[in-house]
């Protein structure tokens, strides 16, 4: 029975705080509870989530240390008012941005259990080190345990099938005679492709131990998204376009959309199966173009709207084209 993905986080959630616990008895730590948090809080996601929240994690826990330790030392160290409004200011930044920005967060936590280790107490350079080196410790074992047991890994080709996908069921909404219902519009595969987009920084951390180089999923990613600017073009320009055409010109547009629903489904395919299998090419669009030309010099000559139109969203489809071409060799090379 396949273990579901929270139960999975579970079970690297307790054995992460269960060799952080065996490491600070053996070793007895002042603070060992600060080594066991930090294991805790980086073993709920996934495997790149978590490498790109310890880097997160230690570099803005010594930077949060710096500077808290460094205004604890500056202020005033009896009866200040001052101390005390920084130490809510940094409670309400880290309270209001750990959803939006847990890197910034991160920072004004360690600022909290500086200020609030001086108001309780005594904080010394000391607690600082000691501080980070604990940082340190409970994100190399929350690293551990996420690569080795049950490492959750986002599916790269599964969210990219997804995405292809809906791309074409939008393109056949708009070019085909059927007008097939669909629920995808521009807006859903906007909000998709800003979902893709928010989760490529931890996948690329993902991508340090896989063949496809972190440079080349930039490459792909960049494509994508010219790629799908280029569709939302199409989608809207060919709804007041299309009644000016003749019809040879929407014969045309049909040899476009079909080479592009073909590429589509070619790197769809790939994705799924590996299938390597030739993408059509864009000269015979660019031929297109040519052509309506020289049967027809002067209306173009002219560059009145209907000629501009026809150029333009052929122009698309040949940008659309070349780009997903281009995705597809980069996702070809793994």
């Amino acid at each position: 029975m396949e273990l579901r993905n929270t139960t999975k986080m579970a079970i690297q959630a307790a054995l992460a705080i269960s060799i952080a616990e065996i490491i600070s008895l053996t070793f007895v730590f002042d603070r060992g509870y600060w080594i066991t948090l930090t294991a805790m809080a980086l073993t709920t996601q996934t495997w790149g989530e978590s490498i790109k929240r310890s880097f997160e994690r230690v570099g803005m826990t010594i930077l949060g240390g710096l500077v808290g330790t460094a205004l604890y030392f500056l202020l005033p160290q009896q009866g200040s008012h001052l101390f005390f409004f920084l130490l809510i200011g940094f409670i309400f930044f880290t309270v209001y941005l750990i959803r939006i920005h847990h890197l910034v967060s991160v920072f004004f936590l360690t600022c909290v259990v500086v200020f609030l280790f001086a108001l309780f107490g005594n904080w010394t350079w000391d607690l600082l080190r000691i501080r980070i080196v604990d940082t340190i410790l409970g994100a190399i074992i929350a690293l551990i345990v996420g690569f080795l047991v049950f490492p959750l890994k986002t599916n790269i080709n599964g969210l990219l099938v997804n995405y292809l996908e809906k791309m074409k069921a939008l393109l056949t909404t708009f070019f085909t005679n059927t007008k097939v219902r669909t629920l995808v519009t521009r807006q859903s595969l906007s909000t998709d492709l800003q979902k893709i987009r928010k989760a490529a920084l931890a996948i690329r951390y993902e991508l340090f131990f896989h063949r496809l180089k972190p440079a080349d999923f930039n490459a792909a990613l960049n494509n994508l998204v010219i790629a799908t600017r280029y569709t939302f073009n199409l989608v809207e320009s060919s709804e007041w376009l299309f009644p000016h055409f003749t019809e040879e010109e929407a014969q045309m547009m049909a040899v476009a959309y079909k080479t592009t629903e073909k590429n589509l489904l070619i790197l769809i395919n790939y994705l799924r199966s590996k299938n390597a299998e030739e993408m059509l090419g864009t000269k015979h669009l660019s031929c297109l173009i040519e052509k309506t030309i020289q049967e027809n010099p002067k209306k173009f000559a002219e560059l009145n709207s209907d000629a501009l139109g026809f150029f333009s969203l052929l122009y698309f489809f040949i940008q659309v084209n070349m780009h997903l071409k281009e995705l597809y060799q980069l996702l070809a090379k793994t």
